[in-house]
């Protein structure tokens, strides 16, 4: 129950920064070199975020899957 209640953070998280992208015309200056940057940074710092939120909400039970 654990990995879904950090699923469902991590999915929400992910939406709203996606949004947040779009809302910002991020797909549509992605070659510009400093709409890149930007935007790796932004969705490096999302993922990074993803995982600390995760094993915060689900601690060790991951590796527990396989008994």
């Amino acid at each position: 129950m654990k990995n879904l209640k950090a699923f469902a953070i991590i999915g929400s998280i992910t939406a709203t920064v996606g949004i947040l992208l779009y809302s910002l015309d991020a797909h549509l200056n992605y070659r510009n070199l400093i709409w890149a940057i930007g935007i790796s940074i932004t969705l490096l710092i999302t993922h990074i975020i993803n995982m600390a939120v995760y094993f915060k909400v689900a601690g060790d039970e991951p590796y527990k899957w396989f008994k």
